[in-house]
């Protein structure tokens, strides 16, 4: 009875220690030991990372001991190397958070396992070789660059799969999972991603070509039928009140922003036709760590969760603007 009543001492401290730390905490996004060390202390804590940018975002998740823990990617040599080094962290449970820089190992974690596909004579990963990696269960990564001795950076599709999940079932088209839609213009890039959306393909995230005057994105078959389901959009970043509005107005139609989308152009926004969940933004423009932290944590946020920043890049200014998103069901 007395260690039963300990451990539930123990539980409600806890979980009363939780509750009186900030749900958002903030780091200014730094290379250093001293930020690793800040960010796993903070994890110890029971945050977790949701955004990293110019700031690190994370928020109240977990409950100490069951924490997560977080490793800096290194990028070195070519991509031989790279998929060696992080298969070898995959196999003790670290699992790389796409855009983030980092590698997360959760409080129960599974083991992970990591690959390129094959690349074209002209640099980009062809359309079959992607699908075949998702038909062997490997879900696509953001593209990851490497740099060289001679020439430019140059950049590799990269992708995961979890070992702990069932195998993935046999596909009926094989060679057809994975379509790209690309162009030299965001209009051209959403005209064929809504047209492969009437075929029954979704957005997946974005995909590299290796021509800093092209935009590509994959789209994915669906599982099941899901033929003029989704609908696309885009926006661009010139102003953090231009942002809102243009977001706001998208999201009152039912349009939601896709995080992944928000780090490359196009900046794509999906409505799902059957759904009927609209969205309220929000766009911050911080001043430093602190002041986004007091904006996060502010009792009108309650609701709104950061999603990630969007960049505005003029002739000689950059600046990033963070993205909150409320979901609103409709009765």
């Amino acid at each position: 009875m007395k260690l039963l009543l300990r451990s539930l001492f123990l539980l409600a401290a806890a979980l009363h220690a939780q509750t009186a730390r900030p749900k958002y905490t903030v780091l200014k996004t730094e290379n250093g030991d001293a930020y690793y060390t800040k960010l796993n202390q903070l994890a110890d804590q029971g945050y977790r990372v949701l955004v990293v940018s110019k700031y690190t975002v994370l928020r109240l998740e977990a409950t100490p001991p069951d924490t997560y823990r977080y490793l800096r990617i290194e990028v070195k040599g070519g991509p031989a190397q790279f998929t060696n080094w992080i298969n070898d962290q995959g196999a003790h449970g670290y699992r790389w958070r796409s855009g983030t820089g980092l590698l997360e190992k959760a409080p129960h974690p599974h083991n992970y396992e990591y690959s390129t596909a094959g690349r074209s004579k002209y640099g980009s990963s062809r359309a079959a070789d992607l699908s075949a990696m998702v038909e062997q269960g490997y879900r696509p990564l953001a593209p990851i660059a490497f740099e060289h001795a001679l020439g430019q950076p140059t950049g590799e599709d990269f992708f995961e799969r979890d070992l702990d999940q069932p195998a993935s079932p046999q596909v009926p088209y094989p060679g057809t999972a994975i379509a790209i839609a690309d162009g030299g213009r965001a209009g051209t890039v959403m005209k064929r991603m809504n047209d492969l959306a009437q075929k029954g393909y979704r957005f997946d995230g974005p995909h590299n070509l290796q021509r800093v005057d092209y935009m590509a994105v994959m789209m994915e078959k669906c599982p099941e039928d899901c033929s003029g389901r989704y609908e696309y959009r885009y926006f661009d970043a010139k102003s953090q009140e231009q942002v809102e509005r243009d977001l706001n107005a998208l999201g009152k139609d039912g349009f939601r922003v896709i995080p992944t989308g928000l780090t490359w152009r196009p900046h794509v926004l999906e409505r799902d036709t059957r759904g009927k969940q609209t969205f309220v933004y929000r766009v911050l423009n911080p001043t430093d760590a602190a002041d986004l932290e007091q904006h996060l944590n502010a009792p009108d946020a309650e609701g709104f969760a950061p999603l990630e920043f969007v960049w505005q890049r003029g002739f000689s200014t950059v600046q990033g603007f963070l993205v909150l998103q409320k979901e609103i069901t409709a009765p």
